[in-house]
């Protein structure tokens, strides 16, 4: 079937007789179409000419166009002509076909249809979309998720249990007079934690009854014979003597009238455990606790985070971000979804250590500083009738465990200077 050899209104516009409408991508021509009111005149009579003897001749009805802006904004043309001019224009209104109105909108057709008259003639009417202005509403949604983390990095262990840089500022001198920082001693008690989870032993009576949980617990007296075995560097280096195989298990009492009997390349070194030391105190407090809870099983307490997801809407596809790094959502996502004050003064987010300090509040206080940390995930695009919705989403922890090692948006290491490596 032929493409018409006329122009049609969309949008905005409308055939009036004397507007010059656009020419299409569909083939439809530029120009003018319908008829002009008569000069002077308020009503026009309705009276059309021939239809038969002008093809694809259209009149726009009197109520047409019309326009409704909601979520989407669309535009509803009808117009009346000879049926055989109006099955050719259907041919070249398909659904999905991109319009353009004469201020430069463009449109997308939902639908067109034709409706038979009497007298030879039909109704064409179109329904088009509209994809310059009112994309749809942003959709936001927040859903708690159980974390699932273990219980050595649980809030109210994780500060007392596990090494961090602050750590180095404490040095203990051992039994042998060799200096050792408190993040080695921390990596020495959850070294032995770990021991005591994973230890493959038999579950004899003997055992049954904590003989493993007490050997553990043993090396957290206070008494002057006993200590926290730490693995430190050999001071030699790994020089094995006579080719032998290095030993295991030995411990070094430190001294330098025994080093050169060292083998291996790394060893043990005893540090005394005082009881009126807080950071000793605190240290063994809390991993006896940890080790009673994990004899009752309780290995992955119930620990809280939050999904964040924000889509948008748009006309066209859109970069895709591929996500995994740390990214706080505070500032990307819009205030009307982020700040109950809707000025970004405040924060969804700044009651939660007032409800859960434990969790929430980076020092475990009431109104402490907020503890969250969130890992920006893969964006996901999907394309939905005439739209691309473009889904962002955040998964925010309340014990900062994302590693910012492998989370980060920064270059990877380009030489061994670019890790980060500070454990035994």
């Amino acid at each position: 079937m032929a493409t018409p050899s006329k122009p049609l209104p969309f949008g905005f516009d409308r055939a009036d007789g004397t507007s010059s409408l656009p020419s299409q991508t569909n083939g439809l021509p530029g120009g003018t179409a319908g008829t002009a009111s008569p000069n002077g005149s308020v009503i026009s009579s309705g009276k059309v000419a021939n239809f038969a003897g002008f093809p694809y001749y259209a009149e726009e009805e009197p109520d047409s166009p019309e326009i409704e802006r909601a979520e989407q904004a669309t535009a509803m043309h009808r117009f009346r002509m000879a049926w055989n001019s109006a099955v050719s224009f259907l041919s070249v209104l398909g659904r999905g076909t991109f319009v353009t109105d004469s201020i430069g909108n463009r449109w997308r057709i939902l639908s067109s249809k034709i409706q038979s008259q009497r007298g030879g003639m039909a109704t064409l009417s179109v329904t088009s979309e509209a994809l310059s202005f009112d994309s749809p509403p942003d959709e936001f949604q927040i859903v708690p998720i159980e974390l699932g983390v273990d219980i050595l990095k649980h809030p109210r262990y994780a500060w007392a249990l596990l090494p961090y840089t602050t750590d180095n500022s404490l040095a203990i001198t051992t039994i042998g007079g060799v200096t050792i920082y408190g993040n080695q001693i921390k990596e020495a008690v959850v070294r032995m934690i770990q021991a005591y989870r994973d230890s493959p032993i038999y579950p004899s009576a003997s055992y049954v009854q904590g003989t493993v949980q007490a050997l553990v617990l043993q090396q957290f007296q206070t008494a002057s014979t006993k200590g926290i075995d730490v693995v430190i560097p050999n001071p030699n280096g790994f020089v094995p003597k006579n080719n032998a195989a290095p030993k295991g298990g030995i411990v070094w009492d430190g001294s330098a009238g025994t080093i050169s009997t060292l083998s291996k390349d790394y060893e043990f070194v005893t540090v005394k455990v005082f009881s009126d030391n807080t950071f000793f105190a605190t240290l063994i407090a809390a991993a006896r606790e940890m080790l009673y809870k994990l004899w009752r099983n309780e290995d992955t307490p119930p620990v809280t985070g939050y999904e964040i997801t924000w889509a948008q809407y748009y006309f066209a596809p859109t970069y895709l971000n591929p996500g995994n790094y740390v990214e706080n959502p505070v500032g990307i996502v819009p205030y009307y979804f982020m700040s109950p004050t809707q000025t970004g003064s405040a924060t969804i987010f700044d009651e939660l250590t007032a409800w859960n300090p434990q969790c929430f509040a980076t020092n475990g206080l009431k109104y402490g500083p907020l503890n969250l940390s969130c890992l920006r995930k893969p964006d996901e695009i999907d394309y939905q009738r005439t739209w691309f919705k473009v889904t962002r989403k955040w998964l925010c922890s309340p014990i900062g465990h994302w590693d910012q090692d492998l989370l980060t948006g920064n270059n990877r290491p380009q030489n061994a200077s670019g890790f980060n490596y500070t454990g035994q």
